[in-house]
């Protein structure tokens, strides 16, 4: 793990220590003609702010708070698209439909936030999908 993640535990807050992991990860994947391109790192980042959500998650269901960390998974859930589309190959379409069932489980009697915030995420998928080409081809094993 990168010292910025290490970095991230430092903050009090795990919405914010998901979130600075989550950025970290663009340290290992840079667009360009010499960008960095590490997936298994970009990988291992993603699965350290699903741990850290996952964490949060379980601290607001004791302070039964639950709108904070189920964003959180979809925003992890847009990081995962995003490499997805970027061509990391350590993001697979079995790993972004895992967590849209994690979602989907964990949003039961969840706020219209986070249900407003996941449906735009899944009509983009969608739209993917309809757009045909490679990068709907990439988008079609993604079950909804």
């Amino acid at each position: 793990m990168c010292y910025f993640g290490q970095y991230s535990a430092r903050l009090l807050k795990k919405p914010d220590q998901c979130r600075a992991v989550c950025a970290c990860s663009h340290l290992f994947w840079v667009d360009g003609q010499d960008g960095i391109r590490d997936g298994e790192r970009v990988l291992l980042c993603l699965k350290r702010a699903l741990r850290i959500a996952n964490a949060a998650q379980q601290m607001a269901s004791i302070a039964r708070d639950s709108s904070g960390p189920v964003t959180l998974f979809v925003e992890i859930l847009n990081k995962y698209l995003y490499y997805f589309e970027k061509g990391n190959k350590q993001i697979t379409a079995a790993a972004i439909q895992h967590l849209i069932e994690l979602i989907n489980t964990e949003m039961q009697g969840d706020s219209a936030t986070s249900d407003a915030f996941l449906a735009s995420t899944l009509r983009y998928i969608q739209f993917q999908k309809q757009r045909g080409g490679v990068m709907g081809a990439k988008f079609e094993s993604i079950k909804l």
